[in-house]
Parts: C-alpha cells; sequence; structure tokens
C-alpha cells in the first residue's frame, strides 16, 4: 500500500492513472461511494506494493435486483458486481415471456454503462409471485413450450442489451429432475450460439443426498455441465427470509 495526499483539481481517476490501479479498487479500499468525492488535504490508501499492483485473484460477483431498486443503491452497488441479475421474467405454460411489471429499462441502461453484464433472469412465478413447480412441469415435458420460451428469451436479451440468461427455478418435482436437466442444457446451446452465457441458481447442499424439495429436482453435476455457470444461492442460509433461524 501507498499514502497519497489528495490535491487540487485530483479526480479518482485521475489518481487511479497515475498508480495504474483501477479506481473501483482505490475507492473500495478507502470506502468511498460513487460518485466518488474528494477533499484536497485527504489521505488514500492505493493498493500497489513496491510499485507494482498487488497480484489478486479474480471473481465474478453477481447481484438480484428488483426494477424498483433505489437508484442510489444500485449507483453505488454496480462498481463492484460483474453481473446483475434483473428479477425477474416469468412465463406461462405455453412457454409465453412474462417481463416485470415494473420497467427495468433503467437499471439495465446503468448496468451497462458501469460495465456490468444485466441478466435476465427467469423464474415459474405465478400470479401470485410464488414458485409454482407445476409450471415448472408444464414447460419441461412440452418441447413447443420449451422452444417458444427460448425464442422469446433471445428476441428479450437481444432487444434489451442483456448479456445473458439466469435460471432460477426453485421447488422442482423430483419426478422433473432429468427433464429439467435438459431444459437448461437447450437452452444454454441455444442461447450460447449468440454469445449469451447462461447460469443457473442452485440451492447450497450440506450432502450429496440431501433430502427436500430445494434439492431433489436438481442433479447439481448434471447442471454444472449443462449451463456456463451455476450460482450457489447460499443467502439461503442467512437472510431474513431464510429457513434457518439463529439464536
Amino acid at each position: 500500500m501507498e499514502i497519497y495526499v489528495v490535491k487540487q483539481g485530483d479526480t479518482i481517476d485521475r489518481i487511479a492513472s497515475e498508480f495504474n490501479v483501477p479506481a473501483t479498487e482505490i475507492a473500495f479500499v478507502n470506502q468511498i461511494s460513487y460518485p466518488y468525492p474528494l477533499v484536497i488535504g485527504q489521505a488514500l490508501l492505493i493498493p500497489i506494493q513496491d510499485g507494482l499492483q498487488q497480484y489478486k485473484r479474480e471473481v465474478n460477483v453477481n447481484g438480484y435486483a428488483y426494477p424498483y431498486i433505489n437508484s442510489k443503491v444500485l449507483q453505488t452497488t454496480l462498481p463492484y458486481l460483474t453481473d446483475l441479475s434483473v428479477f425477474s421474467y416469468g412465463f406461462s405454460e405455453e412457454g409465453d415471456l412474462i417481463p416485470p411489471s415494473q420497467d427495468d429499462t433503467g437499471m439495465i441502461n446503468a448496468a451497462l454503462e458501469f460495465g456490468t453484464s444485466p441478466m435476465l433472469t427467469l423464474t415459474p412465478m405465478d400470479e401470485y409471485g410464488r414458485f409454482n413447480n407445476n409450471l415448472i412441469s408444464a414447460l419441461v415435458s412440452s418441447n413447443s413450450a420449451q422452444e417458444n420460451l427460448i425464442n422469446q428469451a433471445i428476441g428479450m436479451i437481444n432487444a434489451k442489451g442483456f448479456r445473458g440468461l439466469d435460471i432460477d427455478f426453485e421447488y422442482i418435482k423430483a419426478e422433473d429432475r432429468d427433464l429439467f436437466t435438459s431444459f437448461v442444457a437447450k437452452m444454454t446451446r441455444e442461447l450460447n450460439i449468440y454469445g449469451y452465457w447462461v447460469s443457473v441458481a442452485l440451492a447450497p447442499k450440506t450432502s450429496s443426498g440431501q433430502k427436500g424439495l430445494l434439492y431433489e429436482g436438481k442433479d447439481y453435476g448434471g447442471l454444472g455441465a449443462a449451463a456456463n455457470s451455476c450460482l450457489l444461492m447460499t443467502y439461503e442460509w442467512g437472510y431474513k427470509y431464510s429457513y434457518l433461524s439463529y439464536r
């Protein structure tokens, strides 16, 4: 680390360019929120060592967000995200894509401005906002519904500027396990043709044979091979609506 004292006319981008360090790294180390205000005489820690940028391992960071997200929260968070998963797009039994009720154009454009990849999040939500496994069964057992949904998803991704798709299906019936894996593989093959990335969300497990509706309908190994990446929803263990309680 080096210490740099802010001078007249300094911006975080100018300082980052001088030290060949990403501006977001300087902002993170010094806990400066967007739009990165600086004060003359302010001491900044610069993440370099012996004149060279410290070695850093790469990590992809995803965040789920609804279209009604507070704009300040979005602007503050985007510099630290690789992907922004827009929650969420549903579908009918016939495979017709259902956009969120609130316009998501603003958050998609904001993500693109920050170099963050906006991802279309596909969920089997019913009219009550609940995961509906009967809707999943109807989709994975119908080739025509799948083809319709895939084509509409590609059209929406292309039209709105998404960079890919995240498949977030929960409470899948055990008997639909292999059909769901096949659907994910089909979706991935088709979207990859256009250069779009496909991830699949998985509930975290503590053992390979763990029982329960969140786990038995998903072939974790098969889905890992079928999609481009997997997203482990470890927040299931700790967010305010999770199934675990802490004492």
